[in-house]
């Protein structure tokens, strides 16, 4: 099968497809046809050996998929051959074909586009979860979202305007400002901007921002921290642009908090967080709520592009390699 083969840690970019043996499944194991997969900066950092953890190489990249039930090992009685389901990998789904255990695997209603379930279990789960039970986001609260044009901040918004939210979306040009809006933002900031956090403020009004999410890190976060109102919440969800350095007190002279979203590594202690996420992502994607259709659409051979134009932050939303195409 065709496949995405990473032999040597380095630059995303360079990545080529390999023909690698696909493998049938194994007692309590399902493999699928890969219809989508999200591209997301997780995996480009296991890709470039930048993430805590290193797996051993050779390996396929891919983490959040959707696909169609292929074969089915012993054991299986929630799935059978032909049903759509998203899930997470932790590696391997950047490929033609993927076997993995079957209770990675959330079936799917036959009315859900398998591709618009691709990022699923990434970024549209990182945003249910971070919004929804770690940041306990409320309808009619002020979300600030930084680095809002790209996979994880367009989610962001949509989820948070699904829960009734005000947003605040900030990015750096004209473009994906407009898709900030398209989203469904409420209103927009240039962050390159000096003076962003004084149009910051008069977007948010008298009552204030609520909660930060934050997918970027850097020299931004502290200035978007100081926005919080009393009681406000800063979440942080990635360091695209490096880890931050935040002064301990500010939080006590703020009245804010500071938290992590780890989805990832909350489904690996508690794998009974994840129906709840996805159910819900399912129930608002068929309600009109969310929409998930990718804004790029990547061939597997095409992926080295597809990575590069994320680091290089000149992507704009969501972001969908399809391995059959």
């Amino acid at each position: 099968m065709r496949a995405l083969q990473v032999e040597a840690f380095g630059d995303p970019s360079a990545l080529k497809v390999s023909d690698i043996p696909g493998r049938a499944p194994n007692q309590g194991e399902v493999q699928l046809r890969v219809a989508g997969v999200g591209v997301g900066y997780f995996d480009g950092l296991l890709i470039k050996g930048e993430y805590q953890i290193k797996p051993p190489l050779p390996f396929v990249p891919g983490s959040s998929f959707s696909g169609t039930v292929e074969a089915v090992g012993e054991g299986v009685s929630h799935l059978k051959v032909g049903d759509a389901v998203a899930g997470f990998a932790f590696m391997g789904a950047m490929a033609e074909q993927l076997t993995l255990p079957a209770m990675s695997c959330f079936p799917l209603p036959a009315a859900l586009k398998l591709e618009d379930a691709a990022n699923f279990f990434i970024a549209y789960a990182t945003g249910l979860y971070g919004l929804r039970e770690i940041g306990n986001l409320k309808a009619g609260e002020t979300l600030l979202v930084l680095g809002a044009s790209g996979t994880t901040g367009i989610t962001a918004i949509e989820i948070a305007k699904a829960m009734g939210a005000r947003v605040i979306a900030c990015a750096g040009s004209e473009e994906k400002r407009q898709r900030c809006l398209d989203a469904g933002a409420d209103a927009v900031i240039d962050y390159t901007d000096p003076e962003w956090r004084k149009a910051a403020k008069s977007a948010a009004g008298s009552k204030g921002i609520d909660v930060v999410y934050d997918p970027v890190g850097g020299a931004t976060a502290e200035p978007a921290l100081r926005l919080l109102s009393p009681g406000g919440r800063f979440l942080v969800v990635g360091f695209v642009t490096g880890i931050a350095s935040i002064p301990l007190n500010l939080p006590l002279l703020k009245q804010c908090s500071i938290h992590g979203v780890n989805w990832g590594g909350a489904v690996m202690t508690s794998p009974a967080i994840v129906p709840p996420v996805i159910s819900t992502l399912v129930e608002w994607t068929l309600a009109g709520k969310l929409k998930p259709q990718a804004d790029q659409r990547f061939a597997l051979e095409q992926a080295g592009e597809a990575f590069a134009a994320l680091f290089e932050r000149r992507s704009v939303g969501t972001i969908v390699i399809c391995p059959q195409e």
